[in-house]
């Protein structure tokens, strides 16, 4: 007993050590205070996810909310520099890649289970990731913080669809697991309404004036956009109607007779007006339209008939949308002005009617998606940002002029390849309950994709890109069970026949039974 004291002695000597050569040196430092506590924290953030998987991860979603907080807070720190920037960034990229290395080497030690298609999801997340930090590279004037950014926003998050069935099991701790994300992002929805209400606060007009952030416009045109604790009011409003919407998933879920709602159906509406009056203050309004997708497309995937129906409606509605942009962008003016005389110019309600910043979405389909001398092979070059031959907003014009039209060839069928896959894995689920959850993950996924097509990337937007994700890799966690849960009864079957319960053996020498002989009377 007294052994098992004194080896637990010397690690917490380490470690109080440690914490004290911490503390001494984020109070004594020359630079900024809450920057060299980010270094530590970079650093304990990492080595927690590696230690214990599970409790990290949670920690990270946590830090998804609040840590551009911390960013924000640096002016309070003392001098703020740049260099500080890496370490208060680089928190959540390094605790989610201690979870992905641990439950790596988890799996290859032999002590967590370790399937062909997680090691499918490590590899391809790994390539997307590198692919990305090369085009970031090709693209020139980007340093090394700019490709690992680059790497981080569009494809480190990709490797969910590895951790995600590595840490989870059934539908109900994903929904355990959604069910903390609304909970936890609801500071956030209160803060951006509070914003918005009462303007920035004095902190965060003196950080915007330091140029660590692109919101620093805002100080120029006297509106608030609020965008709470987040990077930017599209972060805030794709998290917080995405969050409403996945409230109304986990209070009107299908469930077992007998069996509680994961979130009581009062609560879950209390959730959505909150997280939906969050995206409301960030002034952006296209993201209002994940909403309705979302809602409209989780219901249509649970049934294959209504799934065509859903595509063909949708995609219909985007080509009419290209073809018509020459038209729409001639006349969006006077759409502005009938909106004008709806609302006091500059006011709230006048800026939320506004449809003057869709002029950038429709002059792009219109001078790129709909001009034949867009179309190349191989694209007008890398440099091009819309200021020369072409003007464009949007994600596709983008790929087409950037990189050509093999390029948006490829990306077009790409996903449309993923996005059947996803589909073919949720309609051969077969629980109600586990189709439903993930026919709705895929409805969220597929709104954050259109949304994405028609205002910008936002995919890769932080956090954005975990939201997105996060709802495929849970597609994946019940696909990846139902397929071990079949190879368990096959295997057990196979055993059956080839080692079948033996029976009693037949003695080889039968015993031999005693001749009676009766001997009868003469006569």
């Amino acid at each position: 007993m007294n052994e098992g004291r004194a080896g637990a002695v010397f690690p917490m000597i380490v470690l109080g050590g440690v914490g004290m050569f911490a503390l001494a040196s984020i109070l004594l430092t020359e630079g900024n205070t809450i920057g060299e506590f980010c270094r530590y924290l970079l650093v304990g953030g990492f080595l927690l996810s590696v230690v214990s998987p599970r409790i990290g991860f949670y920690v990270w979603l946590t830090f998804c909310g609040y840590n551009d907080l911390l960013k924000r807070l640096m002016i309070m720190g003392g001098r703020v520099s740049h260099g500080d920037l890496p370490f208060v960034l680089g928190i959540t990229p390094a605790m989610f890649g201690g979870v992905v290395l641990a439950l790596a080497l988890g799996g290859l030690m032999g002590t967590r289970r370790l399937v062909f298609r997680d090691l499918v999801a490590l590899v391809a997340g790994g390539v997307l990731m590198v692919g990305t930090g090369a085009l970031a590279y090709m693209k020139g004037g980007v340093g090394l913080n700019g490709v690992l950014q680059a790497m981080a926003n569009n494809g480190l998050y990709a490797l969910l669809l590895f951790v995600l069935p590595m840490l989870f099991r059934n539908v109900d701790e994903l929904q355990r697991l959604w069910r903390f994300l609304v909970f936890a992002f609801l500071p956030v929805a209160i803060y951006g309404v509070i914003q918005q209400l009462q303007g920035f606060a004095e902190f965060e007009i003196e950080y915007l004036q330091t140029n660590l952030s692109i919101e620093i416009k805002q100080l120029g045109t006297g509106e608030v956009r609020a965008f709470s604790t987040l990077n930017s009011p599209s972060a805030l409003s794709v998290v917080c109607a995405a969050l409403a919407v996945v409230s109304l998933f986990l209070g009107y879920a299908r469930r077992e007779k007998g069996r509680k709602a994961v979130l009581h159906p009062a609560l879950a509406l209390l959730c959505f007006a909150i997280h939906f009056a969050g995206l409301i203050a960030s002034t952006s309004r296209t993201p209002i339209f994940i909403v309705p997708i979302a809602l409209f497309g989780g219901w249509c995937f649970f049934s294959k008939p209504r799934t065509r129906v859903f595509y063909a409606v949708t995609g219909g509605s985007f080509l009419a949308l290209v073809v018509a942009s020459p038209w729409l962008v001639q006349r969006i003016d006077l759409v502005n002005e009938f909106i004008g005389r709806l609302a006091t110019p500059g006011s709230f309600m006048g800026r939320m009617l506004t449809v003057g910043t869709y002029w950038d979405r429709l002059e792009g389909f219109a001078t790129v998606l709909m001009n034949a001398d867009a179309y190349t092979l191989l694209g007008w070059g890398i440099d091009e940002h819309g200021e020369g031959r072409f003007h464009f907003h949007d994600p596709l014009s983008e790929v087409l002029v950037r990189f050509g039209t093999l390029a948006l060839l490829f990306l077009l069928v790409s996903g449309f390849l993923f996005l059947m896959l996803s589909h073919r894995q949720a309609w051969r689920l077969h629980a109600e309950p586990d189709r439903q959850f993930a026919a709705r993950m895929i409805g969220l996924a597929f709104a954050l994709v259109a949304v994405s097509l028609i205002s910008g990337s936002i995919l890769t937007v932080f956090p954005n890109n975990v939201f997105f994700w996060l709802c495929l890799a849970g597609v994946a966690v019940l696909a990846r069970q139902q397929a071990l849960a079949a190879r368990a009864e096959r295997q057990e079957k196979f055993k059956q026949a080839v080692s079948p319960i033996a029976r009693p053996a037949q003695p080889l020498v039968q015993p031999m039974r005693p001749r009676i002989r009766r001997i009868g009377m003469r006569s």
